[in-house]
């Protein structure tokens, strides 16, 4: 009987063990198994919540505007002529020496972008320089000219105001959005070389109306706000890609949603 009962002993031991090497430890105050660290609840980042949380805001259109339905395409400019955009060009950004600084080379593209929008887009232009910042084309048609007059005056100076400047273009294309009852397309397009505080505020306050953003970062590390904020990002290390990037907004708009950015907001 004792060398049977030793042998149960022994044998209840030895299949332990395999359980315990099999299924690993359990938690002796719970008797559980223990929780690993990957798979704890993470708090939901704060911004992120805000962009899936947040309800879009319905666009009251009076029916006494006296305007009509239209489908013209709008594009918003906004301009970047910080004092960063008065550095020489170089081997890491702007490429060939073909241009004295980054302003003049961004001054080169968005004048060669203007030359492919068609004469039925309306544009506008907001621009931040060492002479103020604030609109210097108000959004509308038969403007060109008075557009690359405002860019070829844009004089590199002074900080980066981008989210004043991404709501202040809101309101201007939400107000066309009233005048043409709610048809047409929409668009804010930015250019700049800089980082900008309250980007995440601005951006939602632009979601919440439906309008998109189209972002060219010209030289710009991979951890610009924008990236994660836009419709469209699109690196620019020299002046070729500033315009390609300019020339990709030409492209048909996407179905507008939200939601598209929850990936990017981790």
């Amino acid at each position: 009987m004792k060398l049977f009962s030793f042998k149960r002993i022994l044998y209840s031991l030895v299949v332990s063990l395999l359980l315990i090497a099999l299924f690993g430890c359990t938690d002796s105050s719970s008797g559980r198994k223990p929780t690993p660290t990957a798979e704890k609840t993470v708090e939901m980042n704060p911004v992120r919540k805000l962009w899936v949380e947040q309800k879009p805001v319905s666009i009251v259109i009076s029916e006494e505007t006296g305007e009509e339905a239209k489908l013209t395409r709008n594009f918003y400019f906004i301009l970047d002529g910080s004092g960063s955009m008065n550095e020489p060009t170089n081997a890491d950004c702007g490429g060939d020496r073909q241009f004295s600084d980054k302003l003049q080379g961004a001054k080169w593209a968005v004048k060669k972008f203007l030359e492919n929008v068609p004469e039925d887009v309306d544009i506008g232009l907001y621009v931040f320089d060492n002479t103020g910042k604030g609109e210097v084309v108000p959004l509308g048609s038969g403007n060109r000219e008075a557009f690359i007059t405002a860019v070829d005056e844009i004089q590199a100076g002074g900080g980066t105001p981008l989210a004043r400047a991404i709501s202040f273009g809101t309101d201007r294309l939400v107000e066309k959005y009233k005048k043409q009852l709610g048809y047409g397309e929409f668009r804010l397009v930015v250019v700049t070389d800089g980082k900008a505080n309250q980007i995440p505020e601005a951006a939602l306050y632009a979601a919440k109306y439906g309008i998109p953003i189209y972002t060219i970062g010209l030289c710009v590390g991979q951890d610009h706000p924008l990236r994660s904020y836009s419709v469209s990002y699109r690196a620019a290390d020299n002046f070729a890609d500033l315009s390609q990037g300019l020339q990709d907004t030409l492209a048909e708009l996407p179905i507008f949603d939200v939601t598209q950015f929850e990936e990017n907001l981790q």
